[in-house]
């Protein structure tokens, strides 16, 4: 499942990025994915609109244009969980 409007902030070493990214390979989820350790503009996009430089974060972009940004790997892996079953549901 392609979900598009989300995009994944991660570092390869970071073990709660793995932990999400893992998550997202079991259960066939794709998501936009940005490496802040070899994309600067990432990093920059991170630090700038989220407020910190924390991974692993993801941005949710709602249909209203709001950006939600959601930073702690379990969080991160119930919310994309709850948007797949909701999808798969419609």
């Amino acid at each position: 499942m392609k979900l598009d409007h989300i995009t994944f902030y991660y570092r390869r070493e970071c073990p709660f990025c793995v932990y999400v990214k893992r998550f997202l390979l079991k259960n066939d989820i794709t998501v936009n994915e940005r490496n802040i350790s070899s994309d600067r503009s990432a990093l920059k996009k991170l630090v700038k609109e989220g407020g910190k430089q924390q991974v692993p974060a993801i941005t949710i972009e709602h249909e209203n244009g709001k950006v939600e940004w959601l930073y702690e790997s379990q969080d991160i892996v119930d919310r994309i969980a709850a948007i797949a079953k909701k999808m798969q549901a419609a």
